[in-house]
């Protein structure tokens, strides 16, 4: 329920009046993370680096007024701030500028480079959480086209205007997006984002990603848009796979609905326009560093813990299995890897929620924990000490997850690693670990397969190269053949001991799998896929990526780490979304429906005669609205309908005596003056007698009980009386009066 606010009560006539309207945007705080490298050492290290990118006083004042020479600081922010450092990719210096007012009531944040070239700003006041659109993106674009001339005047006749996007109420603003043009080629990884508050028409944010000194290549393209089309069709294949779609159905339940895509295996593929080279990815690494690394898939823990005498009567009454069996089937299990000295033991019984991502029926599980209890001393050098986690079905006894340390080979107190042998490969890990599976789950495992393998964890190096201690596998789900990557099974083996030290899955008893029967090729996919917006010629860049390790172990250079950009011309596939029908061939969105332009979805041809046109379209313009073409304004709302706009509006309610069905039902244009009123938090204000004058001609048809409800709301432009000032209690609210309703609930709450 939106908070309460007084309300000035004009009587005669009751004509309300609100607060002007107010501006608010969540600042974009600079995020900077210094990079680090452990590296044991027995000496002091010397540290060397690039000095030029130290920051000096002489550089900050610069900055300040440079920035100050193309932004307009407020009197009222008098706190100022600000933070120096170098970005950990590209390498360069960056200022954070930061101007406020005291007690967070404004805020004015700017970053840029040592040159002084703005790369962000946002504008933030505390005065509003929500906002009624009041422009048209149409009417604030040139809003956007200006504020780029003024802050970044060097770029402003380098781009190109490619669309508009809104975030909904609580950002209050569009973000307008352009991008770089080079040669009458478009560059999109070099762009320019300006947000402008559709309430004030002011200008909050604005983002720009641009690199300004790099050398552009000529035009010239020697391959032509076909021949690179072969190109990819060979470096690209279109897989076959379920993807996911949640459906509500009228009870309100939601169901997972599998549906059938094509995609490329690749959503990266570009094609060298001067020669021919077909290019994977945008990155090249000249060297790269030793690292190490491990996976591991963490388990949720228990919730819904049971006392002890609880647990006792869920065993007694729904045929559980007890505790000390749950015990028993991990401690018992001699494929899991556990420590010897794992003596701590602890079981808990909880009841594993319903979700619409899980099954319908809840369950019980066993959560068991077990430790190693011994003191670590400090004169002991063996500081290791194991642990191991597992959950276990109740009703079956079969493992659901299970989670144990492995020991860290590398010896402190000596600084190197201890002599062990890996006694089993890859393949037969993968063997020990199908065993397993096949026991504890294998109606899963039979519908599943490998999609993945890979070296695990470090135990040594040998010859300055990793050598590794461990595999995990990963298997998705499979239905008639085809891989369901949403469910799937995870398992890692231990290479030293054979054991499997970690192990969990997901899988879902209710989807639905749409049938694979008279599906096209993957040829005649891949041609409309290629046919679709997105795929085109551009400039793009190149990252290439140097680490210099210097061969003096004491030198830690701080700047060993380089990007540097190259821009190459290519016929590039940025086609989204790259889903296409493996039925119709065309192009799909993430719901496995039709796809459909952004910009088209909410034009409609039936409402430029319709006294509502205006907030019809300033909704549409923040994506509230239907789809299909036509509003059909006069057509009465649905309770489900109006509840779609509602939270798509970010306006949630919470009535006893008022409540949506959410179905397609319809309601009076009385009843939606009540929720509307209710859900503002005037109620108790209505429910005043004697103090409400109306001079509807139809005022006997309201009763006295919602007369001032009617009031309210027509002072409050909510649900109004029409030209001939009958307000109409009974008749159904329209589509059109509920895009009125909802302007006027929005600009209620300003």
């Amino acid at each position: 329920m939106f908070s309460k606010k007084l309300v000035p009560l004009f009587l005669a006539g009751c004509l309300l009046t609100s607060s002007l309207p107010s501006v608010v945007l969540a600042a974009e705080e600079s995020d900077t993370r210094a990079a680090s490298v452990d590296i044991p050492a027995t000496e002091a290290a010397v540290v060397t680096g690039d000095t030029s990118k130290e920051p000096t006083a002489d550089d900050l004042e610069r900055i300040i007024t440079i920035v100050k020479s193309k932004i307009t600081i407020p009197e009222e922010l008098t706190q100022f701030d600000y933070n120096f450092n170098t970005d950990n990719y590209t390498g360069a210096a960056i200022w954070n500028l930061n101007w406020y007012a005291k007690e967070d009531a404004g805020r004015i944040s700017v970053s840029c480079d040592q040159s002084g070239n703005i790369l962000n700003f946002s504008s933030y006041d505390n005065k509003s959480d929500k906002y009624v659109p009041k422009y048209f993106k149409s009417e604030l674009k040139n809003k956007a086209n200006e504020f780029i001339k003024k802050v970044a005047p060097d770029i402003a006749g380098k781009i190109e205007y490619v669309g508009v996007t809104s975030d909904g109420t609580y950002s209050g603003q569009y973000n307008y997006q352009f991008q770089r043009m080079e040669n009458g080629i478009p560059m999109p990884d070099n762009s320019v984002t300006v947000g402008v508050n559709y309430q004030t028409g002011e200008v909050t944010s604005f983002n720009s990603n641009w690199l300004y000194t790099v050398n552009i290549p000529s035009a010239e393209v020697k391959i032509t848009k076909n021949e690179a089309v072969g190109k990819i069709g060979k470096a690209v294949t279109m897989k076959l796979s379920y993807q996911n779609a949640y459906i509500t159905d009228k009870n309100g339940e939601t169901k997972i609905k599998a549906f059938l895509v094509y995609s490329p295996d690749n959503s990266y593929a570009a094609v060298d326009a001067k020669t021919g080279e077909v290019y994977t990815t945008q990155n090249e690494w000249i060297e790269t560093a030793d690292t190490a690394s491990s996976k591991e898939k963490a388990d949720g823990g228990a919730y819904g813990n049971l006392t002890k005498e609880e647990e006792t009567k869920l065993v007694e009454m729904k045929g559980l299995i007890t505790k000390e069996e749950a015990i028993n089937a991990v401690t018992g299990n001699k494929s899991l890897l556990l420590d010897e000295h794992l003596k701590s033991v602890s079981a808990s019984l909880y009841k594993q929620g319903v979700s619409y991502r899980s099954s319908k029926e809840s369950k019980y599980i066993w959560n068991i924990s077990l430790s190693d209890p011994r003191e670590v001393k400090d004169s002991n050098s063996d500081t290791y000490r194991a642990y191991a986690n597992a959950t276990v079905d109740a009703a079956t006894g079969k493992l659901v997850s299970f989670q144990a340390s492995v020991k860290d080979y590398y010896n402190m107190s000596k600084q190197e690693w201890e002599a062990v042998k890996v006694k089993y490969t890859k393949e037969q890990g993968q063997t020990i670990l199908e065993n397993f599976l096949k026991d504890q789950i294998p109606e899963k495992f039979k519908y599943s397969k490998l999609t993945d393998n890979n070296d695990s964890y470090v135990i040594a190096y040998k010859d300055g190269k990793e050598v590794y201690g461990g595999y995990d596998y990963n298997y998705n789900r499979i239905n008639a053949g085809i891989e369901y990557s949403f469910n799937s099974i995870y398992g890692a083996v231990d290479g030293v001991t054979g054991k499997i030290y970690s192990y969990s899955y997901y899988w879902d008893n209710e989807v639905t799998f749409e049938s694979p029967k008279n599906i096209i090729n993957a040829q005649k996919a891949f041609d409309a896929y290629i046919g679709n917006k997105g795929y085109h010629l551009v400039y793009e860049i190149n990252n290439i990526h140097t680490i210099n390790n210097s061969s003096a172990k004491r030198i830690i250079k701080t700047d060993a780490y380089s990007v540097d950009n190259e821009v190459r011309l290519v016929y590039r596939t940025d086609i989204s979304p790259n889903y296409i029908s493996p039925f119709t061939g065309k192009q799909l969105n993430y719901d496995g429906e039709e796809y459909a332009d952004p910009d088209r979805m909410f034009y409609y041809s039936d409402i430029s005669d319709n006294a509502s046109n205006r907030n019809i379209r300033l909704l549409a313009e923040i994506g509230i609205g239907f789809k299909g073409g036509e509003f059909i304004p006069d057509k009465a709302v649905t309770t489900k309908e109006l509840t779609e706009f509602l939270n798509e509006a970010g306006i949630y309610y919470k009535s006893n005596k008022y409540k949506l069905k959410n179905d397609d039902s319809t309601l009076a244009r009385i009843d939606a003056a009540k929720i509307s009123v209710q859900i503002l938090g005037y109620e108790s204000i209505a429910k005043l007698t004697g103090i409400y004058s109306t001079n509807f001609k139809d005022i006997s048809e309201i009763s006295d009980t919602n007369l001032g409800y009617a009031a309210l709301a027509q002072g409050l432009n909510l649900v109004t009386s029409n030209k001939d000032n009958e307000y109409r209690p009974n008749d159904k609210l329209t589509r059109a009066e509920a895009a009125d309703m909802l302007i006027g609930m929005l600009s209620a709450e300003e």
